[in-house]
């Protein structure tokens, strides 16, 4: 399976555009594709050309000043050799199906002009990371993972603080993040730090790649 993502959230591919990148993605021999986030407009276009929805996310926006707590842990720089680590802490965090590997997760980090990327360590191995991005005046909480087995112990916090806190230094305005509309948890811990959602949901779809 491939992946789209639609870089520019302003641009609104037609299903032809969406038609073509399927038929060159076959010739490489992928059998099916899956879309980035997209926004309505977006979506409309990818139903259109045949594809199907497959999960819907809430998006949250926080306005600065941030909220900043209180944390319980240090963050470290996630480094490239801990992406690894990282991906298999994405894995158990959010099952296979939505997973990123090591190399998704090295495009994010790529994914905006300006990025921060922060671990969390317990007995010196990773348990939890955020990758942070920044455009201008505008911040991005891209992915923030918790391993199941180190949940409820302020790790969460203590990454999405720090990603807020950078992106203070950095004079940003304006923040966006997004999870799955029933992730409840992750919702709480957005609206406890100042985000609020809303009313615009985003949308992922997937197909088949018909030869």
């Amino acid at each position: 399976m491939a992946q789209i993502v639609v870089l520019d959230g302003t641009a609104i591919p037609t299903p032809e555009h969406w038609r073509v990148w399927m038929r060159a993605l076959g010739d490489h021999g992928f059998a099916a594709v899956r879309t980035g986030a997209l926004a309505p407009r977006q979506a409309a276009q990818v139903e259109r050309a045949g594809l199907r929805l497959v999960q819907e996310l809430a998006l949250l926006d926080a306005v600065a000043p941030f909220v900043i707590a209180p944390t319980a842990h240090r963050t470290h720089r996630l480094r490239v050799d801990d992406l690894a680590l990282a991906a298999e802490i994405d894995r158990s965090a959010f099952g296979d199906t939505w997973a990123l590997d090591a190399t998704m997760l090295a495009d994010i980090r790529q994914a905006t002009p300006t990025h921060r990327a922060r671990v969390v360590r317990v007995g010196g191995r990773p348990t939890g990371f955020l990758i942070t991005g920044r455009a201008a005046r505008v911040g991005y909480v891209q992915r923030l993972a918790v391993h199941p087995a180190s949940h409820r112990q302020g790790v969460a916090t203590s990454l999405l603080v720090d990603g807020l806190r950078w992106m203070r230094r950095s004079r940003v305005r304006r923040a966006f993040v997004n999870t799955h509309v029933e992730n409840e948890a992750a919702l709480e811990l957005y609206r406890r730090h100042g985000f609020t959602e809303l009313p615009e949901r985003l949308r992922v779809y997937e197909g088949a790649i018909v030869a």
